[in-house]
């Protein structure tokens, strides 16, 4: 599905330039930070996010991955795509969409040569019906504040991927009150993006807040209370089949 009103263009435009404006001001600025790679949290979330998604692949049947054509949208700087890589997929093989020019860029200074990097609109892409076997975004859904702009993106995601493939989404469970930047995409919110497709939704990662603090002083305290205390999960992964 495409922007093809004017009243609807002027909402995706609008939208898309709040987004690129919210990812270029001092609060993102700010909290970079909090995302270094270094940051024992960081690297925890990194590996139970990269676990679960091993785990929903696996479940689906999807193990060699050495022929799997995969897009991630709005993809920032490439790290799921080279995590990809490193698990099997091709870089020729491999694209990535962001609508903020300067992620695109940076993408194409960390990752290996062969990556197809765009810049593009997230609600018209430029790829064929069924071209992707893989369509994943990580925190994509819960920038957009728009329903109607996140059904469009869905829609889209939707139509480039296979009816044998996947589309994979980690996300925000929770809204934060203190950003008002995102918005929640719980099962419900899913199941609304993607009807009549089979979902497979997995809780993960530990409130942050918590995290940040647990974590540098033990990591198995922090693996403790993120399986055994569910309620402090703040995001989920799911496998979404379209056929």
């Amino acid at each position: 599905m495409t922007c093809e009103k004017n009243s609807v263009l002027d909402k995706c435009s609008s939208e898309a330039q709040r987004i690129r404006d919210v990812y270029a001001g001092q609060l993102r600025h700010d909290r970079r930070g909090l995302y270094a790679w270094h940051c024992p949290d960081v690297r925890w979330n990194t590996y139970r996010v990269q676990v679960v998604t091993a785990q929903l692949l696996q479940k689906i049947g999807n193990l060699d991955l050495s022929t799997v054509h995969m897009l991630d949208v709005g993809c920032g700087a490439g790290a799921w795509l080279r995590t990809f890589i490193g698990w099997g997929v091709n870089p020729k093989h491999a694209h990535g969409i962001d609508i903020i020019p300067e992620r695109i860029v940076k993408a194409k200074g960390l990752s290996p040569a062969g990556i197809d990097f765009r810049v593009e609109d997230a609600t018209s892409m430029p790829f064929a019906d069924g071209s992707m076997d893989l369509v994943t975004s990580n925190t994509m859904f819960s920038s957009v504040l728009s329903p109607g702009i996140r059904s469009a993106i869905a829609n889209e995601m939707r139509r480039v991927c296979k009816a044998s493939g996947l589309v994979l989404v980690y996300d925000f469970r929770f809204s934060d009150p203190r950003n008002t930047d995102t918005v929640a995409i719980g099962r419900s919110e899913l199941a609304r993006l993607f009807p009549d497709c089979r979902l497979t939704v997995r809780s993960l990662t530990l409130a942050p807040p918590i995290a940040r603090r647990l974590a540098p002083w033990s990591i198995s305290l922090t693996a403790m209370l993120e399986w055994f205390a569910p309620f402090l999960r703040t995001h989920i992964l799911a496998g979404i089949q379209p056929g």
